[in-house]
């Protein structure tokens, strides 16, 4: 008899972790309160790379002089960018059911909570061998700032139908500096405000200091060390306090503080599940609960929010729930993490602090896309690559790229740290011409002394 998988939550994690529990042969029920694929699919990730791939074609055009092109005023459709959004959205959503129909996967439109040994949505009571606990984070509030019309999170940017002549940006993180690089180039006047020193807080600081500076050249204000001591509403605008000193007025207020994990109040405590200060789930290495039945996986679990790295907590909670051979641990040494503000900033392995907190003595290989010819070509040729090596072995630990198709490109350097490579024989690999990733080919001969232009 198969052994019974219950899947609490349908985003990129939930998802996985059935269908992977539907290839290991198990009778699996996904239990999803709203749409399939999750914040990620339908209220983050996609929709956002959607109106952003707007935005830089705006970008684009203002410059178009530049190359030579001549072009009329510019306009925008918010209504209709909005659209667009909704249809790429809907088309991917409704891959992720055909998947589930296809692989036998019974998907329960409901809330679902835990009683006793079963969950219970919909007004059913679905016993399980096996849960996996997937139900993702919602946007954090701020006290002192109500939500409502004119103060939202990144939730209510999807239901914009006019673009803000004057946004307010509370929170410097990813999601804060993504919404600016959406927001400047349709023209709105955007202020952030950030409590902490720097921008993108984990980010290499020389990176976020130069990100800071070309954020600020599209328009942008920076307000660090800086928080919103008060709104005050007006007829048709707010006006936003800030301490220490000063005041802004705007016409909306994007409150981009943060996720917070949605798992009060659906029975998990009381079925024996551990949850941290901050409600996250507690799981081992091996992405097991306190309660040997259960594990757990995605944002819920805590440390980064990626989608890409809860599908992969997924799939391993999955096998190991199953018994797919022996338990294996989560290993997360090697996660890209990518940044979609513009330029485009994306980091995987140790930044250097973090290799010489860890006790290494740090080697740098370093190159900007200032002379790459593609990059020149393509009239983008800000930022630069970063390479992290330890410099008695040589080893590759990691690296910061900031530029054009960083998130794309960060990808050859996780594979090289996995699979062992050291500096110079990634310096070695030869990399056509004239590309962008040639940067990274540069980067890694300049840190051993031996790039022709650079070294």
């Amino acid at each position: 008899m198969p052994q019974r998988l219950l899947v609490l939550g349908g985003g990129p994690a939930g998802d996985v972790a059935a269908l992977r529990g539907a290839q290991l042969g198990a009778e699996v029920v996904l239990v999803e309160r709203r749409e399939l694929g999750g914040t990620c699919l339908n209220r983050g990730c996609v929709p956002s790379k959607a109106l952003l791939a707007i935005s830089a074609l705006a970008r684009k055009i203002r410059r178009a002089d530049e190359f030579g092109l001549r072009v009329g005023e510019l306009g925008f459709d918010l209504p209709r960018m909005q659209q667009r959004k909704d249809e790429i959205v809907l088309r991917l959503r409704r891959g992720v059911e055909a998947a589930c129909q296809r692989k036998g996967v019974r998907v329960v439109a409901a809330e679902g909570r835990l009683e006793g040994e079963e969950v219970v949505a919909g007004g059913e009571r679905l016993p399980y061998d096996r849960l996996v606990v997937c139900v993702g984070t919602e946007p954090s509030g701020l006290p002192g700032l109500e939500l409502g019309e004119r103060v939202i999170t990144s939730d209510g940017v999807w239901g914009l139908q006019q673009i803000p002549e004057r946004l307010l940006i509370v929170g410097g993180g990813v999601i804060g500096c993504e919404f600016a690089s959406l927001f400047a180039p349709l023209g709105t006047r955007v202020t952030v405000v950030e409590l902490l020193p720097q921008l993108l807080t984990g980010v290499d600081p020389r990176t976020a200091q130069q990100f800071q500076r070309l954020l600020e050249q599209e328009g942008v204000e920076v307000h660090l060390e800086t928080r919103v001591e008060r709104l005050e509403t007006g007829k048709s605008s707010l006006r936003a306090r800030l301490a220490p000193e000063g005041a802004v007025e705007v016409d909306l207020c994007l409150v981009a503080v943060g996720r917070s994990p949605q798992t009060r109040g659906i029975g998990l405590e009381e079925a024996g599940v551990e949850l941290s200060q901050r409600g996250h789930v507690v799981v081992d290495p091996y992405l097991r609960t306190a309660n040997p039945r259960i594990y757990g996986a995605g944002d819920c679990i805590g440390g980064l929010q990626l989608a890409h790295l809860a599908s992969a907590e997924a799939a391993r909670a999955a096998e190991n729930a199953l018994g797919e051979g022996a338990p294996r641990e989560m290993d997360r040494t090697v996660v890209p993490n990518c940044i979609f503000t513009h330029p485009e900033i994306a980091t995987v392995g140790l930044q250097a602090e973090e290799a010489r907190a860890q006790g290494h003595e740090v080697r740098l290989g370093q190159a900007r896309f200032l002379g790459e010819a593609k990059a020149l070509a393509e009239g983008d040729p800000e930022g630069q690559v970063q390479l992290v090596s330890d410099a008695q072995t040589g080893l590759l630990l990691g690296a910061t790229i900031m530029g054009p198709h960083a998130v794309e490109l960060i990808h050859e350097v996780g594979v090289a740290i996995t699979d062992g490579f050291t500096m110079a024989e990634l310096g070695e690999v030869i990399h056509a011409h004239p590309t962008v990733s040639e940067v990274v080919m540069d980067a890694a001969q300049q840190g051993c002394g031996v790039a022709p232009y650079l070294s």
